[in-house]
């Protein structure tokens, strides 16, 4: 796979990977803000514009916006997260003037309507309840703020307490502020050819500027002693457990980047499959036991989970802590290590064929890493990899004495 780069007159950077294969396109804006760029008085607030660029510009009403997606089949989302926030769309690649229209308008052109913002308030907190009735989500959202000194700005992306509060002034600052063309990428990935594609960037994105602006943000300070969390919750029925380990932000030379993205995915990976059969296999105490690494810019973390009764915890708890201690003293053996690699291999390559997700990750790694270009060199660091890599890396973050730990019960 090849992705190609290129930057715009207005500093836009504008990253194409064509895959000639594929019938749809996928289109992604992605900005350079998210929840941990608020501060604590606004904290919802990307998530809130995030919501609201769906509701009209100066061209179209949101209803006019629903009519072209229903009558072109067009998929579209967005989503907000630590350090960015996404917006995206899947067309049949006919019709992709019509999905970079769409898109282009309401990322440069909403109007940010007060009626449309007290209507849209209910479905945001509708949306964050749902969200803190998920256990897999409650975990995601506090690991970061057991593992990491700036809990203030480590607020979870759909939280918004705060969101009841925000108003229309709030809203367009930020966006005026944040939304500017040096601090957004736009990705094209499909059935598309590049000359194609930045001509389509060109003719929709070119026009569009803005005074820059971008976060200051700064390297996240792990916790001395990890914090361990206890959350109660009335009206779940199995309890979850979690533990974690903060690792660096992966922002900076893309060259140590790839390197380090790589071997923290192959040591999840290999962990993953270690408590799998542990904890499901061998002792049926979980359905869904895995690892996870989350990179980020500032910050990321490793994390270990699985759901299961209350009575159950403890003992989850101490297999996973068991292979994490194993993995630590012992390494992996070559044949397990190659098992992982073509494991991982095989999902990167089946990866390429969801359109969405590849160009979400380019995206990602354009915006938080400063190279989108990394992904198509994954499958060649993933064939490199040795285990004095992944000693390297399990030696400078696992500690099984030292870990971020939450519990979340039945109350």
């Amino acid at each position: 796979m090849k992705v190609y780069r290129h930057v715009l007159g207005n500093g836009l950077r504008v990253l194409v990977a064509p895959r000639k294969n594929l019938e749809s396109v996928a289109i992604v804006v992605g900005v350079n803000f998210g929840s941990i760029d608020e501060g604590e008085r606004l904290n919802g607030l990307a998530h809130f514009i995030e919501h609201m660029l769906f509701k009209g510009t100066r061209k179209r009403s949101w209803t006019q916006i629903n009519e072209i997606t229903r009558s072109y089949g067009i998929f579209y989302n967005a989503e907000t997260d630590y350090e960015t926030t996404m917006y995206e769309a899947v067309v049949y690649r006919r019709y992709l003037d019509r999905a970079m229209d769409l898109i282009s308008d309401m990322v440069r052109n909403p109007v940010f309507d007060s009626r449309e913002l007290r209507r849209e308030r209910g479905p945001i907190l509708h949306e964050i309840a749902m969200r803190r009735e998920d256990p897999d989500s409650i975990l995601y959202d506090n690991m970061p703020r057991a593992l990491f000194n700036e809990e203030g700005k480590l607020m979870p992306p759909d939280s918004g307490a705060i969101a009841s509060r925000i108003g229309r002034e709030d809203l367009v600052n930020a966006y005026n502020r944040y939304y500017n063309p040096r601090n957004m990428t736009l990705t094209i990935y499909g059935g598309i050819g590049s000359i194609e594609a930045f001509d389509l960037a060109k003719r929709y994105m070119s026009g569009f500027h803005r005074k820059h602006f971008a976060p200051e943000r700064h390297a996240f300070t792990r916790r001395k002693s990890a914090e361990k969390l206890y959350i109660r919750k009335r009206d779940i029925e199995r309890g979850e457990i979690g533990i974690g380990f903060p690792c660096r932000g992966i922002a900076g030379d893309s060259g140590t980047a790839i390197t380090e993205y790589v071997a923290m995915d192959a040591i999840a990976e290999l962990l993953s499959n270690r408590i799998y059969d542990k904890v499901r296999e061998e002792h049926g105490l979980s359905y869904d036991p895995s690892v996870d690494y989350e990179p980020y810019g500032s910050f990321g973390y490793i994390s270990a989970s699985a759901g299961a009764t209350t009575a159950k915890l403890m003992e989850i708890k101490s297999i996973m802590l068991s292979e994490l201690t194993r993995l630590k003293k012992t390494g992996a053996k070559r044949a397990e290590l190659e098992e992982v690699k073509r494991g991982l291999g095989i999902k990167y390559a089946m990866g390429l064929d969801h359109a969405l997700d590849s160009a979400i990750e380019i995206s990602e790694m354009e915006l938080m890493y400063g190279d989108g270009r990394m992904m198509e060199r994954i499958q060649g660091e993933l064939e490199k990899m040795d285990m004095h890599t992944i000693s390297h890396f399990v030696k400078e973050y696992i500690n099984p004495s030292k870990y971020g730990e939450i519990i979340l019960r039945k109350a």
